[in-house]
């Protein structure tokens, strides 16, 4: 498996903001996390665009990412919503 953070990766393009998530779910930049691929296809890095540029962007596989995304609609059901 390959470490995501052993080196610098550069980010292959911009950072897509996935917004509606918030309290008010406005789709301002106030309640969005961000993604973008990481060059060479090995992962994807995940942001919180609450803090703007000095937030932490964390680094996941394809599979981390999907077996997530099934983990947290298990959570909260198929139909679930923000509020």
């Amino acid at each position: 498996m390959t470490d995501l953070y052993r080196s610098d990766v550069e980010v292959a393009g911009p950072f897509t903001a996935l917004c509606g998530g918030g309290d008010n779910s406005s789709g301002s930049m106030e309640d969005c996390m961000s993604i973008a691929e990481l060059a060479g296809g090995i992962g994807y890095a995940v942001g919180d665009t609450k803090l703007g540029d000095s937030t932490p962007v964390l680094r996941y596989t394809k599979a981390e990412l999907v077996n997530g995304a099934h983990q947290i609609l298990a959570m909260f059901g198929e139909g679930a919503t923000a509020a």
